[in-house]
């Protein structure tokens, strides 16, 4: 059995485990059918966590993010998997779960009758930037284009 065996329900990722609790990572985990099956490989609840980490230190090595998750838990933070141990499980966990997860979590914060939620009838809503970096090919210019002057 791996040392991280049940470690979703330990690992603090700030604010973003206030709406993604380990009962909504195994609800969705059930949900899409991805159980832990192979003894010894990194756990998809862990993974899940593992995987939002990654794009909240999206400048770390996945050794950097690892020690960020378990830092604090003295017995693990000597045993991080090697980065092709990470790979294997992010492929095992797809993408579905995440998705599904976003899909639980989507929608407005602001009640009905919260004063400021609307604007002339209109639900009031942001959304923040974000740059996505793609291989420069010739599919990915025909799809996106290429880079755009004064954008970086």
């Amino acid at each position: 059995m791996h040392p991280w065996v049940g470690l979703s329900e330990h690992v603090r990722l700030g604010v973003v485990t206030r709406w993604v609790t380990p009962e909504l990572v195994a609800e969705v985990l059930e949900k899409c059918g991805v159980r832990d099956k192979k003894v010894g490989a990194l756990p998809a609840g862990f993974m899940v966590y593992f995987t939002l980490a990654l794009a909240v230190f999206q400048q770390d090595s996945y050794d950097d993010v690892a020690e960020q998750l378990v830092g604090n838990i003295q017995e693990l933070s000597e045993s991080i998997p090697n980065k092709s141990s990470f790979t294997r499980a992010r492929r095992r966990l797809g993408p579905r779960v995440l998705e599904t997860l976003f899909r639980e979590l989507a929608g407005p914060l602001a009640p009905v009758g919260l004063e400021g939620a609307f604007y002339r009838g209109m639900r009031l809503a942001a959304v923040d930037g974000f740059v996505l970096d793609a291989p420069d090919t010739m599919a990915n210019r025909a799809a996106f284009g290429g880079p755009v002057a004064g954008l970086a």
